[in-house]
Formats: C-alpha cells, structure tokens, sequence
C-alpha cells in the first residue's frame, strides 16, 4: 500500500490539540468522518484499524483513516502524551469514502530520525488555536509541510533494502519446526533483525503480525492433522504444535473456527 498524500492541495484542519493520559486508558472506540494524525511524545499506545494493531512508542506516527473503524483493547501506559490533528477529508467531502492511504504502506511512521515532523506537527497547533492574520492559509501551508516530510520519510522507508529471502527462510522455518511456539524477539534474534523489523516484514507481507501469522499456520496445521487422525489425543496434538496445553489450543482453535477441536479420551 503505498501512501499517497497531496501536498498541493488546500488542507482543512478540523481540530488539532495536545492529549495527557494520566490514568491509563484504551483508544477511543469510534469511526471518524476526518482523518487522524496521531504523534506520541511519550508513552506507548496500542490502537487498531479496523483488525489490525499497530503499536505506538515515543516519535511514532500513526494515520487513522477517516471512515474506519479504530479502537483499543489495552490501555495506554501511565502519563501517555499525544498529539493530533483531525483533517477533513480532500474537496471537503463530508463522506469518509475520500482515500488518504492507499495500497499497502503501513499508516504507522516512526519518526525519531526526522525531528521537523514532531516541530511541524507543533506549529500546525499552535496556530490552530491563535487568532493570526490569515489563519487557515498558514494552517494549510504548515500541513503542507508536515506532510512533505512525511512523505520524505515514506520514500525513504520504500527505497530500504527489503528481505523477502527472510520472510521465506521464517516461514520455512515456522513450517519445519511446528513443535515449538516463537516469539517475535527470538526469531528476530535468530536472523539478525530487531523486532519491530520482523513484524514490519509480516504485516508487508501478509497484512498481519508474526505472532498472528505463526498463529494461524498452527491452528491450520492442527485443524488438518486432527482431520487425518481424528482418534488423536489433544494434549499430543497440543504438545506437537507448540501449544501450552490441550486448553490453550482447544481455546484458542475455538476462537478461530468457531468449535472446538474433537476431544478423545
């Protein structure tokens, strides 16, 4: 998905302002008719796009599409400083059926490289609430900016150098190894990557988390063998694909198929 963000155009701001959490506190459960521009100062955050999680530390950005459904399940961490700017969608379309993304780039930035996105976003609130001369133009012009740079980042994080031959040699993995559940830190460690390279690869490649990706091999593995060996003991059946035990797996397969894996005795 590539990010496709027109800095020619005339930028409406609907709302932009500074948020403290000093008691922890999940995303706000809602669909927005204006996109949201989400900056961490300090603190980390987990909010999710529709089923898909993305998980915020300081200097990260997160771009909210309006008309989609967002949301938390966790709560921030204690005194969790954000900023935000709510911008209506291009030609004034009240509709959220306006794209601010497209493709398949993720929405989520991480920022700390390029200081001018985190002063930009500061100055569009800034004279969000004065009372300056030619307000909105400067309002347009400065998210103008803002979005230069964010667009400079994209590029850049498009030009890095991808790994497909990693994600192949994990799943490969994955699939060889099925008796062993990984975590996102020991797989990256294994193949030279920081963590939170990992799960960018996985979301790239197939729209979701290692975790949820190593999750989802398993439960389809188990479903088939318990399909060609339905007399099968489930704790066996557990201990070969690297669950905890057999109620971890028959939970967890439940949640994903809607029944419960056949039990003998």
């Amino acid at each position: 998905m590539s990010v496709s963000l027109d800095t020619n155009a005339s930028h409406r701001i609907e709302s932009a302002n500074y948020v403290t959490n000093v008691m922890p506190v999940p995303h706000p459960d809602r669909v927005l008719p204006v996109h949201d521009f989400l900056y961490i100062l300090d603190g980390d955050w987990e909010i999710y796009e529709d089923d898909i999680p993305y998980q915020m530390e300081k200097d990260d950005l997160l771009i909210l599409s309006a008309g989609h459904h967002h949301y938390g399940r966790k709560n921030s961490s204690p005194g969790n400083r954000h900023m935000y700017i709510h911008l209506y969608p291009e030609n004034g379309a009240s509709a959220p059926d306006v794209p601010l993304l497209s493709g398949g780039s993720s929405p989520l930035f991480h920022c700390a490289s390029v200081p001018r996105i985190r002063q930009y976003f500061k100055e569009v609130i800034a004279t969000y609430w004065s009372d300056t001369p030619l307000r909105e133009e400067k309002l347009s012009l400065l998210f103008g900016l803002l979005l230069c740079e964010i667009k400079s980042l994209n590029s850049a994080r498009q030009k890095e150098i991808r790994h497909p031959e990693v994600v192949e040699a994990i799943v490969e993995l994955l699939q060889t190894n099925s008796s062993h559940m990984y975590s996102c830190g020991e797989m990256a460690s294994r193949f030279f990557i920081c963590s939170r390279t990992l799960s960018d690869l996985f979301r790239q490649a197939f729209g979701v988390s290692f975790y949820q990706y190593q999750m989802n091999m398993k439960l389809e593995m188990v479903r088939q063998y318990l399909s060609d060996h339905p007399d099968e003991i489930l704790a066996n059946v557990a201990r070969n694909y690297g669950f905890y035990d057999e109620f971890h797996l028959g939970k967890t397969f439940k949640k994903k198929y809607g029944y419960s894996p056949k039990r003998k005795a």
